[in-house]
């Protein structure tokens, strides 16, 4: 199923099916793009906010922003502020390529106002992927580039849009390249090619304001590892939500911890979950904030 919004303020998905599948959709909208022509860097901002056509493929329950993601089928890769746009897309199509599987490359809004390549990736994947397994494909194959994507994309609830390609004045020079003639990305091989190396993939690391921090010490109990982690999210949750595998896991598992370790102190539990959750790129809504609250107080008989 595909999903799309005009710009991100909107609040409910614009749903339909492409009966010739998800990427035939992402592959004719990026052949037959919104054109943003001989405007500045404020107006393309605003267009970016307001206009913009944003999609997520796959499953979804329900119609609202808010509701849950089940599952996608198209992986997204953003690369921000890496090198070049010609030999960064150059690199990632001989990648996909040598796989011989679908996907499409261009510029985003945002390439040549800003500095850097600025671009993104559509994979086909050959079936509906979870969040876990998601991250997985999108650590492979970063990882067998040696490129650095933009990791609040991958699964930040597991419900972040992607910007379609809209072609500007700016970012006219950078052609987009469409790989049509392959086949989807086989998840499940690929899945095992992460799970024979995780480490290799993801590191056993927390990651506090740009800094790595080991968390393999010998002899350390358990509850001083499982508080670290509580630790490194409430400093920076931007870089550790998926030690929870989630956004919403997170501050779930955030909220939990602070109503346990403040024997039960709703106003620092509230107090700690909304400034955790404001410090993200793309925070939950106060709405379902709301909800969440009102579901954990209920569990917890408060």
């Amino acid at each position: 199923m595909i999903y799309l919004t005009n710009g991100v303020r909107q609040r409910r998905y614009d749903v339909f099916k492409e009966t010739n599948g998800d990427f035939y959709h992402l592959a004719q909208m990026t052949r037959k793009p919104q054109e943003v022509l001989n405007k500045t860097a404020d107006q393309l901002a605003e267009y970016k906010l307001n206009m913009a056509k944003y999609v997520l493929y796959g499953r979804v329950v329900g119609v609202e922003r808010a509701d849950k993601v089940i599952g996608r089928t198209v992986l997204f890769i953003d690369i921000d502020d890496e090198g070049n746009y010609p030999d960064t897309s150059k690199s990632l199509n001989d990648l996909l390529e040598a796989y011989s599987v679908l996907h499409v490359i261009y510029p985003t809004i945002s390439n040549n106002v800003k500095e850097g390549a600025r671009l993104r990736a559509g994979v086909a994947l050959d079936r509906s992927v979870t969040a876990e397994e998601y991250l997985k494909l999108w650590s492979v194959l970063l990882t067998s580039i040696g490129l650095h994507g933009d990791d609040t994309a991958v699964n930040k609830s597991f419900k972040q849009l992607q910007g379609l390609y809209v072609k500007t004045s700016q970012n006219a020079e950078n052609e987009p390249i469409i790989y049509s003639d392959g086949h989807t990305l086989p998840v499940d091989e690929f899945i095992k090619i992460y799970d024979a190396s995780p480490k290799k993939y993801r590191k056993n690391t927390l990651s506090i304001n740009g800094f790595s921090v080991e968390t393999s010490k010998k002899n350390v109990p358990n509850w001083a590892e499982h508080n670290k982690k509580f630790i490194a999210c409430l400093l920076d949750p931007e870089s550790n939500y998926m030690l929870f595998d989630g956004w919403d896991n997170m501050l779930t598992a955030v909220g939990g911890w602070t109503f346990k370790n403040t024997y039960g102190d709703v106003r620092t539990t509230v107090e700690t979950v909304e400034a955790v959750n404001k410090l993200g790129s793309d925070p939950i809504s106060n709405s379902e904030l709301k909800h969440k609250f009102d579901t954990w107080f209920k569990r917890w008989g408060v």
